[in-house]
């Protein structure tokens, strides 16, 4: 009968034991559990401010790209009045350089 508790104890002992390591165990898992939870907030986190980081300069860019077809707009007017101006430059100086010839 000793020999019958014996064995009893010592199984119970080596319950006892791995309970213990299974609740060291648990224990490790909760705080890595806990801190790939905190984790995963930040990235989500940051995935968030990226995101608005992305509109913004989406929106940045839609505005430089109106604001760059409006200054070729404004260029191409530019370009057609200085010919304009160059024309009519060049009729008032044949004008004044044929009058100018005639006198002579």
């Amino acid at each position: 009968m000793t020999e019958r508790l014996d064995r009893i104890e010592a199984i119970l002992e080596r319950t006892a034991q791995r309970a213990e390591a299974n609740t060291v165990a648990i224990e490790a898992n909760a705080a890595a559990i806990e801190a790939d939870r905190v984790a995963s907030a930040q990235l989500h986190s940051t995935v968030n401010s990226l995101v608005q980081i992305v509109e913004i300069h989406q929106l940045n860019h839609e505005a430089t790209g109106r604001n760059f077809e409006r200054i070729v707009t404004e260029l191409r007017e530019i370009r057609t009045e200085i010919r304009g101006l160059r024309t009519e430059t060049q009729r008032i100086l044949e004008h004044l350089f044929g009058r100018q010839e005639n006198d002579e």
